[in-house]
Parts: C-alpha cells; structure tokens; sequence
C-alpha cells in the first residue's frame, strides 16, 4: 500500500502479553496518559503566564489493563515485583483508491501494580477485573520504528528516535 494519502482506520485486534511471549487473555487497555511536569513562566516580556513542559518530566503513567474475567494470570499481576506488558496490535488503513493495508503497533510497559480490582461476579456477565499498573518504563512501536520511548530509572526520553535529554545528559556527565 502507497503511503501517499494513507488513512488509519481503526485498530483490528490486539492481544496483551506477559514477558514478551505468555498470552494473558482477553482485555481491554487504557494506554497511559503522558502529562509533563509544568511550571508557569511569568514576568517581563511575557504576556500574562505560560506552563511550560520541563522536557523529559513527565506525571504518573499509569496503564490500566480490564480483564473479562478474573483469572490466575491477571491475578499474579497483583505481584508487587516488577512486570513486563506488551500489546501487539494491527492497525487496519486505507489510501485514496480504496486500497487496503495493514500496519503493526506495539506498546511495552514495564512497572508495579498500584491497584487491583477483582471485578463483579454477575451470571452470564462479564467480570471486568483489572489492574493498573505504574509505568517506569513505556515504549511505543509503529511498523518497527519506535515513536516514543519513556524510561523513568534509565533517564531515557526519546520521540521519534531523537532523545530529547541527551544534552542534558552530556552535561550531568552521565552519558
């Protein structure tokens, strides 16, 4: 498919895996919001206040992960060590004479669960039992090129392959 004129559709599936390779079952995925810290710039030359983004900062991620029904996988989540969630998915798009095509995303979080829900037992119901978990760690894959890295421990910000904190980190001395 030409990439002239591409138009993502929507996405056609996605399954959500455990250490790169345990299927964990059927779920739906709040991918984590990214909000950077701020601070509000005011003073001469500047027309009332601006927040402004201290690059590379970023609030809690946090990634939510619903479950249709409780099972031993989604419980053993509730482990307060450290977990590795990947989410492989296929987006479904179309160009300008109708042609169909299919690109892949993927999306690695690594963190700590901060809450766990085990759901409502309803007969003939789903359960929704979820689980949130903490992102030190998020990656974000479109057809094999990473669009967005975030490490948290590793001081790493990168957005489309350029890393927003190398000079910073050049002058920390920790590169």
């Amino acid at each position: 498919m030409s990439s002239v004129n591409s138009i993502p559709e929507r996405l056609v599936d996605f399954r959500v895996y455990s250490n790169g390779s345990t299927l964990l079952g059927v779920a739906d995925v709040e991918l984590p919001k990214v909000q950077f810290q701020t601070a509000q710039l005011k003073g001469a030359g500047i027309l009332g206040e601006l927040e402004t983004p201290t690059v590379g900062m970023t609030k809690s991620l946090k990634t939510k992960i619903t479950f249709r029904t409780t099972t031993s996988a989604m419980v053993s989540l509730l482990d307060c060590a450290g977990h590795s969630l990947e989410f492989r998915g296929v987006v479904q798009k179309c160009d300008a004479s109708g042609n169909r095509g299919y690109e892949s995303c993927r999306v690695v979080v690594r963190g700590f669960p901060s809450e766990g829900e085990l759901g409502k037992m309803d007969k003939g119901a789903s359960g929704n039992s979820s689980i949130e978990l903490e992102c030190a760690y998020l990656k974000y894959v479109i057809s094999d090129s990473t669009v967005l890295e975030i490490d948290k421990l590793n001081y790493i910000f990168k957005v489309g392959g350029t890393d927003l904190l190398s000079t910073i980190k050049t002058a920390l001395g920790i590169v």
